[in-house]
């Protein structure tokens, strides 16, 4: 009987379709944009081989010149709930091309983006649970029981029901039960479509998403509670998402940048290009001195008296920018590092953003794993640069190299596992608001 009456509504039609509509559309866009980020790929990967065997046709007379155009990629392979929450990779590079020159110099050269493209970012079926979901919450609760007072059957409810808050449990049962369904619904559309693997991550992104959703009905249940005017309680639920899905984060980010400024980002390009071209004006012995001291194995292949150049100088001196770069950027890491601790602990009074980044986090999108990403590349180059320095110190030309030891490398690492902060942050949320209400109803509406 509830449900007939619930759904007699038009609105409540029209809030389910939108929800259906929105959610198949994002799945589809998430989907899409993952597939643009794979075709990129698979064209990296096909490529490697072809510039490397062209960049030996070109300069393959001296291997010091090859290695200065030659470059070696590694791409940051999605996983498949990337598509279900696209998080960051629309702003952080998926892959990247080293050659032997200093590393840090090449780390953070990436594509242009659009900016207003990034300003909008992506729609994916995370961003629908997290800010959708909550104003059809709203559109199905604000006038619960404002609804009966307005329309003076409030009284005649209290005088005939043994306990007429049971009547709004009800009703808002029937609320929560639809809005599961629906999210259950593009879950499962999600894991056929998306081929989401069954494991235990789906149930613990299902949980998140859950847990979410029902400490947004606590606090629309506390804020009917009150007994205030449908207008009153409207006004009040949207604010409540616009502080906080917007206000808050906005404020929070604004504070995160301000007490924790990373100035080593800047700082390490500079180190890192003025501690390469000063070598030029200095004496080689003092760059290859420098050089020896990081890596001693090397010490047997003396820099030959007399000479003018060399690609034996030249490395050790492209080594030397990213050496006295390494400082700003072991500060640059651990101030992101304390970003990161900070921005989880202060939203835990955020559930939408705490849900949000938990999201992201299992799918592998997160701002730590791009970070892992970079030490990913940064071994992956070192790995080159020790591979080629002793071929350089020796001579060897470039047809005597293996140059199928270095294929396109592949990043693909298991997310960290903090949904323990969601649940704390969403169980926040539930216990104080759902406390207030049940408070409210024993003890307030009795009277109106």
């Amino acid at each position: 009987m509830e449900f007939k009456i619930f759904f007699s509504n038009r609105s409540t039609v029209y809030g389910v379709l939108i929800l259906l509509f929105s959610g198949l559309f994002a799945l589809y866009l998430g989907k899409t944009f993952i597939a643009q980020q794979q075709t990129v790929i698979e064209k990296a990967i096909r490529l490697q081989p072809e510039n490397t065997a062209r960049n030996r046709q070109y300069f393959g007379k001296e291997l010091g010149t090859l290695m200065y155009h030659n470059k070696f990629t590694m791409i940051h392979q999605p996983d498949p709930w990337a598509a279900f929450s696209n998080g960051q990779r629309d702003i952080y590079p998926y892959q990247l091309s080293v050659s032997m020159l200093g590393l840090q110099g090449q780390l953070y050269d990436t594509d242009l983006h659009n900016p207003v493209t990034l300003l909008l970012g992506n729609i994916d079926l995370a961003f629908v649970f997290i800010f959708l979901f909550p104003l059809v919450i709203i559109a199905f609760t604000y006038n619960l029981l404002s609804a009966e007072q307005e329309s003076g059957t409030w009284r005649l409810i209290g005088a005939q029901a043994i306990h007429p808050w049971q009547v709004i449990g009800r009703r808002l049962l029937v609320s929560i039960t639809t809005i599961f369904a629906v999210a259950a619904l593009l879950m499962i559309v999600a894991v056929v479509y998306l081929q989401l693997p069954p494991d235990i991550r789906l149930w613990r992104v299902s949980g998140m998403v859950g847990l979410y959703l029902l400490s947004w009905f606590a606090l629309a249940t506390w804020i009917i509670s009150m007994g205030k005017s449908s207008d009153f309680n409207a006004a009040a639920l949207i604010a409540c998402w616009v502080v906080l899905q917007m206000v808050a984060p906005a404020i929070l980010n604004v504070w995160v940048t301000w007490k924790y400024p990373v100035p080593e980002a800047l700082e390490t390009v500079v180190k890192q290009r003025e501690g390469y071209h000063e070598k030029w004006d200095l004496d080689k012995k003092s760059t290859m001195d420098k050089f020896y001291a990081h890596y001693p194995q090397f010490k047997k292949y003396p820099f030959p008296e007399g000479q003018t150049f060399s690609w034996y100088w030249y490395y050790a001196m492209q080594q030397m920018g990213d050496d006295e770069a390494a400082q700003g950027v072991a500060g640059m890491s651990a101030k992101l590092q304390q970003r990161q601790q900070f921005t989880d602990i202060a939203t835990l009074l955020l559930p939408g953003i705490q849900t949000s980044l938990r999201l992201n986090e299992t799918a592998g999108t997160d701002l730590q794993q791009h970070l892992r990403f970079l030490k990913a590349v940064a071994a992956y180059h070192e790995e080159v640069r020790l591979y080629f320095y002793p071929l350089l110190f020796t001579g060897v030309s470039s047809q005597q190299v293996d140059w199928n030891r270095f294929k396109v490398a592949q990043f693909k690492e298991t997310a960290d596992d903090k949904g323990g902060l969601q649940l704390l942050s969403a169980g926040i949320f539930i216990v104080l608001f759902a406390g207030g209400a049940l408070y409210n109803y024993r003890h307030r509406t009795y009277h109106f």
